[in-house]
């Protein structure tokens, strides 16, 4: 049984994107983002990700330009400034500035709905929610844990590639830009602005990814 949320940080990122393959590129930066959205960046992996300019190449892409200036944003990055900022976005005793749950952005309904399903299919895929984990399964970072799972089970299951599809189309789809795009337009966020930017040209890619697989 694979657990929903597990730690990234101190996992070093591939040098270049030509030291590993399209698969191995998609999972490091899945990683990251699950990280970066579970709790504010140890130093560790604010090093890992500045060092990490060549993972994505230089093509002049949306998303080759977000991931260098998260790259350089972690670089200059004080840890102790972003993680008072991490807690005023994303953490509050009342309602944060931002949530980061899919529930909040896709129900129709009420909250139950969505995570009732997800959690069904989870359990079908084999992941669970990790017992001392604060976060339900619907958190962002969760869904980046899962999806970087899953890229690993391509080389060992063919259909692993279609779960993946829809998956994504499914849990993250829907939503991605919404929340990417209330972290961006926030008057707290300063790194964090950074790191929604390369996640919604992350996901962007992801959904062109899957529509052209």
């Amino acid at each position: 049984m694979n657990t929903v949320i597990q730690e990234t940080a101190d996992r070093p990122l591939p040098v270049t994107a030509g030291m590993a393959g399209e698969n191995e590129v998609r999972a490091a930066l899945y990683g990251v983002l699950a990280h970066f959205f579970l709790a504010a960046p140890s130093r560790e992996l604010l090093q890992h990700t500045a060092t990490a300019y060549g993972l994505v190449g230089g093509d002049g892409s949306t998303l080759a330009i977000s991931w260098h200036a998260l790259c350089n944003a972690a670089r200059d990055a004080d840890p102790e400034r972003i993680r008072e900022e991490f807690e005023s976005i994303f953490v509050s005793p009342g309602r944060p500035a931002v949530s980061l749950y899919a529930s909040t952005y896709m129900n129709t309904g009420y909250r139950g709905h969505v995570l009732a399903d997800l959690r069904s299919d989870l359990a079908l895929k084999g992941y669970a929610r990790t017992t001392d984990s604060a976060e339900y399964e619907d958190h962002l970072s969760a869904l980046c844990e899962v999806m970087r799972g899953m890229i690993a089970e391509v080389a060992m299951d063919t259909a692993a590639a279609d779960a993946q599809r829809e998956f994504f189309q499914r849990y993250l789809a829907p939503w991605f830009a919404a929340a990417c795009d209330a972290i961006d337009h926030s008057e707290q966020a300063n790194f964090y602005r950074s790191v929604a930017r390369f996640a919604n040209a992350f996901f962007t890619n992801e959904s062109a990814f899957f529509e052209l697989a």
